[in-house]
């Protein structure tokens, strides 16, 4: 397996957040607010980890006998899925609860999608375990730590009506 350096693995996540509060216009205090609620996701993303590895649903290879991954992919995942988070700030101040929650399936969606795609190409990153209840659980854990990013970012800025987004810039120039 190839091992990538924890600088381009959380740089690359933190291009992905920044896009994402760049695009979403996120205000300050939001977008900070997001990236706070990253370490719910770290939090809950190790201990789903360490519970699917005692269960024999998924297990990262590549750090043997541990039961949970490499510390800078949790920083990485938390930076990136907090940014993504920002995405279902806009979504529910769109559309409301409903809003809410075609974002949180969709992510989930995104995120089972990618785990198996880095199970099948690239070797040794993670391996999961047979039949449907290990994707069910991964399923679960991305949907879930995006729902608690959501929880978190409410109780540190309130309703997602609360914070409007930024201006958008003005590209026209007059005289």
């Amino acid at each position: 397996m190839a091992d990538y350096p924890a600088v381009l693995v959380i740089g690359s996540s933190c291009l992905v957040f920044l896009a994402c509060a760049y695009f979403t216009r996120a205000p300050g205090r939001r977008a900070l607010a997001a990236l706070v609620s990253g370490i719910a996701i770290a939090g809950l993303n190790i201990a789903a980890d360490i519970v699917a590895h005692n269960m024999g649903w998924w297990h990262y290879p590549a750090v043997g006998d541990r039961s949970y991954g490499p510390l800078h992919w949790y920083v990485a995942a938390a930076v990136a899925v907090s940014g993504l988070t920002l995405i279902g700030w806009r979504a529910h101040r769109r559309f409301g609860p409903i809003g809410t929650v075609v974002f949180l399936v969709g992510l989930a969606g995104y995120g089972t999608t990618r785990d198996w795609l880095a199970s099948q190409v690239v070797s040794g990153v993670i391996a999961f375990g047979p039949g449907p209840v290990p994707w069910i659980a991964d399923y679960l854990t991305w949907f879930t730590c995006a729902a608690l990013a959501l929880l978190v970012q409410a109780g540190l800025r309130g309703h997602p009506r609360r914070d409007a987004p930024r201006p958008r810039l003005n590209r026209h120039h007059s005289g």
